[in-house]
């Protein structure tokens, strides 16, 4: 295996001392046009590759933001890591990703890993509230985590989030106002726990009862999750309208209702979560809950790069919390357009 090439080499190479050389890599304009272009042509030749590891020790930055998220699975949050692995390119810095499975001590061993690389700052997806001390003291200790869920309860750092609560008060109040008072609803997981408030929150301001046989549990978002759930929900007799905490849970149901002669929406309205792609070409069009990925991204990369300016004066100031609210993408599956 050849040898690594050093800034050392390229300045033998070209007759020039290691600093001219180290300049004009920067592209420094200390260093003539010429001189900048004969070292970096050679250090492309010699396939010569930066050192981080040493330069973040001179710099005291790694330019690396660690990425936490619960899952894999969850195609909203991919999406989102993403869209930020791209933002952060652009701007120089690289990302970590590192996933919890939903554990609140995997997401603690999570921050401690990522904390001990030295990364510059944390974005993460909390998995749940258990540990928001941790949070806290992480902010306190001057470096930059921003949440990206907030929710119905106060952020320990600074956040960007959806508000999921009102997504789901849109979905099912726009069902209610179409005459529905039998509202099934498929949810699942500790994340899920403000749409569900959602819910019942247009249950409970519209006078209408709340049944658990019309909530069906999933453990997960996918296809035949949603597909399992409308079978349970159906189990005593057609439900008229369904609000699903995700697309493929709501696509798994249409999946279902279809096979069975149930048409939609005449028979069974249904409502999805996030608008996938998939949700605008389905078979019937789904409406679904519009997720702003690309806003959420926009504004959680712009306030992590003013925390890491601004690092100093960090802990002084109160967390900063961004919430964006969702919208409601109206198509056939509905029975309204």
């Amino acid at each position: 295996m050849s040898k690594r090439i050093r800034q050392e080499d390229i300045a033998k190479e070209l007759g020039l001392s290691i600093n001219t050389v180290s300049l004009a890599l920067k592209n420094s304009s200390r260093i003539n046009e010429e001189t900048r272009s004969k070292v970096q042509q050679v250090a492309k030749a010699l396939n010569y590759i930066p050192n981080s590891i040493a330069r973040s020790l001179v710099q005291k930055k790694t330019d690396v933001i660690g990425f936490i998220l619960p899952k894999m699975t969850n195609p909203v949050q991919i999406e989102t890591a993403q869209q930020m692995e791209r933002k952060l390119l652009t701007s120089g810095y690289n990302m970590m990703l590192m996933t919890t499975d939903s554990d609140k001590n995997y997401e603690s061993q999570a921050l401690d890993i990522l904390l001990s690389r030295q990364v510059d700052g944390i974005f993460l997806f909390p998995t749940n509230k258990h540990n928001q001390d941790k949070i806290k003291s992480i902010r306190s200790a001057g470096i930059p985590l921003v949440l990206l869920s907030g929710g119905r309860y106060k952020p320990s750092s600074d956040a960007v989030y959806m508000n999921q609560f009102s997504g789901a008060y849109q979905a099912t109040e726009h069902l209610a106002k179409l005459g529905y008072r039998e509202i099934g609803f498929i949810t699942g997981g500790a994340a899920n726990v403000e749409k569900f408030d959602g819910y019942q929150a247009v249950l409970r301001d519209r006078q209408l009862e709340f049944r658990e046989e019309l909530v069906a549990r999933v453990s997960h978002f996918s296809y035949e999750q949603g597909y399992k759930a409308a079978s349970k929900l159906m189990a005593n007799g057609p439900v008229r309208a369904v609000l699903a905490s995700s697309d493929y849970l709501a696509l798994g149901a249409l999946r279902w209702c279809r096979e069975r002669g149930l048409r939609v929406p005449e028979d069974v309205a249904l409502i999805g979560f996030d608008d996938l792609e998939a949700a605008e070409y389905a078979e019937v069009p789904l409406t679904s809950v519009t997720y702003k990925g690309e806003e959420l991204t926009t504004k959680a990369v712009s306030l992590m790069f003013r925390l890491i300016e601004e690092q100093e004066r960090m802990t002084s100031k109160e967390p900063e919390c961004i919430e964006i609210n969702p919208t409601l993408s109206i198509r056939k599956s509905c029975g309204a357009i």
